[in-house]
């Protein structure tokens, strides 16, 4: 793919020979209207719309082709195009008919010239440009039509491969997608020229030829990447590539989006640029950069990456504490979820309930397969891929009363009209509509759980509206399992987390359980250095793992192994964590280890089975084996006395619970 300024030459067809029967005709009536289903709600006097009294017939033939794919591919439906879109439409043709009255397509006229002059049209006839919704303001339904219009001929007459043209819409691509979301465009426009080309070239070697990057990832890209060609074309307006870029230039653009507004979407527009956004903003450059120097791209830098952008140029993002990052749903909201929830369409109501019982993104529930279930000797699992880290047909044990509610769904789909437009095999699949064979929307299942709220007064812990957010389920379902006891490694398996710790910043762990685990750790045994077993002094450990006291006692996130506590930080990488011959924290004497009497029965059945294996070594004259095992076996059975002896590990006093070491003495 060479970088080059392309401005495509459009064979603009007149579209009107596609068109047969029915859509041939230039008055189209409610009467005999070839897709019954798809009529509507129909009210006197508005029974047809009549294309003739269109002036120019080459936009009659534009209109009248865009009105027929709406209404086929289920855009809009005969009612709504017979009230509303029509007559919006008819008002495009008499502004052409106005200002340019012998063009033979829309794109004869540049789309921002257009555009403008098509605004003050609508001004001179009191049509609105823009409505409010709910404080919200957005373009008017007159503004949106017109440029939903331009937009479909630019790319219906355009016949170049999608990776050439500068809006990419990712059905066409060929690559894996979030179908539970509606943003299926790149859209290359914001990147001034002449950069635009070497943007779509790094999309397309990236996205699509190496595929190192998602889609996902590639749009969150482009939503940061304008500034710095803008920043660039505003300081250089004769540079064509970027060869001769230097520090200097870095250290300016970095003083240029601190003082612009960060602009997007209604919740970041206007406001003061943050560190996350300053972040993005420069790593972003660095990424490209780096990948056009990698590869020797003739418009890459001269000077070397290390010397253009410093570590000390990453802002450090705002710190977020451990109890304000986790928001999950509580119980006593679920409660109340689950008294209404009767009252939203149900099959929203089953995908809920299911994102609830599995932890499961709310991406990854909407694109549940339809025989997403699976019964083994011990009991029903879901199966679903987990998109965000590629772990595909992840399992988690579901209950009979979830397994009841899939079925549900299930029999719905396969039983349904249109479930021959389920070509996905989807659970949760739109079958009508401009979204049909998609999946269900992830915002649609937020809405409705918000309406929910708003309408039958779901509070929070302060008594005003809960505010839903899907992913809260998935942090409920981490923070119940944790809270409920359940091993943080079994926790991590079931949410598909890469390790340990990331369960531990998704789980907030009750007070009592914080306070269970200190009481443990407070009176256990671990390992020296020399392999002997000694009592735990929580003092010491915190010296060794490099923590504060203070720290370990109101943030005690011990990691609970099938054979003893972890006290060792979160946030240390443990050096045993790959090691699988035998136990590795006791065989190499970590001094992050410790044992408490709630292990007892463990190292019992540890004990049993080895004392079992030997007598079976010693009938078949396996000599090797028993020499291996019995160094094990003493170890194991030293641990399992030594805790055997100690009974106070629960019920303590307070200031043996608060304090250690010295402070006992005086109560701290």
């Amino acid at each position: 793919m060479n970088i080059v300024s392309v401005t495509p030459t459009l064979k603009r067809k007149v579209p009107l020979t596609t068109l047969q029967g029915y859509w041939a005709l230039d008055k189209w009536s409610v009467d005999n209207y070839p897709i019954q289903e798809r009529i509507g709600k129909v009210r006197s006097g508005n029974r047809s719309v009549d294309f003739s009294k269109i002036n120019n017939h080459f936009i009659r033939s534009e209109i009248k082709y865009y009105s027929f794919y709406s209404l086929t591919n289920e855009i809009w439906l005969f009612t709504s195009f017979v009230c509303m879109h029509f007559h919006r439409l008819y008002f495009i043709s008499t502004f052409l008919d106005e200002k340019y009255p012998y063009i033979t397509s829309i794109l004869d006229i540049p789309y921002d010239k257009s555009l403008t002059e098509y605004k003050s049209y609508l001004v001179q006839n009191n049509k609105p440009l823009t409505k409010v919704r709910k404080g919200q303001e957005y373009v008017s339904e007159y503004v949106g039509i017109y440029k939903q219009f331009y937009q479909f001929f630019t790319d219906h007459y355009d016949e170049r491969p999608e990776y050439e043209k500068d809006r990419w819409n990712v059905e066409k691509l060929g690559i894996p997608y979030n179908m539970s979301r509606r943003d299926r465009f790149l859209n290359f426009t914001s990147i001034q020229q002449p950069y635009r080309e070497l943007v779509k070239k790094y999309a397309y070697q990236t996205l699509l030829v190496q595929q190192q990057i998602t889609y996902a990832t590639m749009q969150n890209i482009l939503k940061k990447m304008f500034l710095f060609f803008d920043f660039i074309v505003e300081t250089y307006p004769k540079w064509s590539t970027l060869q001769d870029l230097k520090r200097k230039d870095i250290e300016d653009f970095l003083f240029y989006i601190r003082n612009h507004d960060m602009g997007g979407k209604s919740h970041t527009k206007n406001r003061v640029p943050s560190n996350r956004h300053v972040l993005e903003c420069i790593s972003n450059v660095r990424r490209i950069l780096e990948y056009m120097q990698a590869f020797d791209w003739p418009e890459a830098p001269t000077s070397p990456i290390h010397t253009l952008i410093f570590p000390e140029d990453f802002p450090s993002r705002e710190t977020k504490h451990y109890r304000e990052h986790i928001k999950h749903v509580p119980d006593y909201v679920w409660e109340q979820v689950q008294e209404y929830l009767h009252k939203i369409d149900p099959e929203i109501a089953r995908l809920i309930v299911i994102m609830e019982a599995t932890g499961f993104r709310v991406s990854d529930v909407c694109q549940l397969k339809l025989n997403c279930l699976i019964y083994k000797q011990n009991g029903w699992w879901l199966s679903g891929d987990q998109r965000k880290v590629g772990i595909k047909e992840h399992i988690v044990p579901i209950s009979e009363e979830i397994v009841a509610i899939v079925q549900i769904q299930q029999e719905y789909i396969n039983n349904h009209e249109r479930q021959v437009h389920n070509l996905n095999n989807f659970l949760f699949p739109v079958l009508s509509g401009k979204n049909r064979g998609m999946a269900f929307s992830q915002h649609r299942v937020t809405y409705a759980l918000n309406q929910l709220a708003n309408e039958y007064n779901i509070l929070d812990k302060d008594g005003a509206a809960f505010h839903f957010k899907n992913h809260a389920f998935r942090h409920r379902y981490g923070v119940s399992l944790i809270n409920n006891g359940m091993n943080i490694l079994h926790v991590q398996k079931l949410m598909a987390h890469t390790s340990p710790e990331m369960t531990l910043a998704y789980a907030k762990i009750s007070d009592n359980t914080l306070r269970k685990e200190w009481e443990k750790v407070q009176n256990s045994i671990r390992i020296d250095t020399n392999g002997e077993l000694v009592r735990g002094d929580l003092s010491e450990q915190a010296l060794e793992n490099g923590l504060e006291l203070e720290w370990i006692r109101h943030n005690m996130d011990s990691i609970r192994l099938d054979h003893g506590l972890c006290i060792k930080s979160p946030k240390v990488h443990c050096e045993f964590l790959d090691y699988s011959l035998e136990v590795p924290c006791i065989k190499n004497k970590c001094r992050s280890f410790h044992v408490d009497t709630t292990f007892l029965d463990y190292y019992n059945v540890q004990i049993n089975q080895m004392e079992e294996d030997i007598v079976k070594y010693e009938a078949s004259g396996r000599l090797r084996s028993i020499e291996l095992i019995k160094p094990k076996l003493i170890k194991y059975k030293e641990i399992r006395d030594s805790i055997a002896n100690d009974n106070g590990v629960f019920g303590m006093a307070k200031h043996k619970r608060e304090y250690v070491g010295d402070e006992r003495k005086n109560n701290g």
